[in-house]
C-alpha cells in the first residue's frame, strides 16, 4: 500500500514540476509550485522504496521449471 502511495506522489510531483516549467515559459511561474513538486516527488520516492515488494506471481512458472530456477518451499 505504501508503494502505491509513493507512486501516486511521484506522479503528482512530476506533474507539478511540468506545470511549473510550462508556466515559466509564459512568465507566470510560481517557485512554490517547483518546491511542492520536488518535495512531493522526493517523498514519493521515499515511500515507494520503503513499501513492501509485490508478492511473486505464478507467471512464467512453466518456464522457470524448464530452466531449473523454480525452488519449491520445504513443507
Amino acid at each position: 500500500m505504501l508503494s502505491r502511495l509513493g507512486s501516486a506522489l511521484i506522479l503528482i510531483g512530476v506533474i507539478l514540476m511540468v506545470v511549473y516549467l510550462v508556466t515559466g515559459t509564459v512568465g507566470q511561474s510560481d517557485f512554490r509550485l517547483l518546491l511542492s513538486g520536488a518535495g512531493s516527488a522526493a517523498l514519493g520516492l521515499f515511500f515507494h522504496r520503503r513499501g513492501t515488494p509485490p508478492a511473486e506471481t505464478n507467471r512464467f512458472q512453466g518456464l522457470r521449471r524448464l530452466l531449473g530456477d523454480d525452488e519449491e518451499p520445504d513443507a
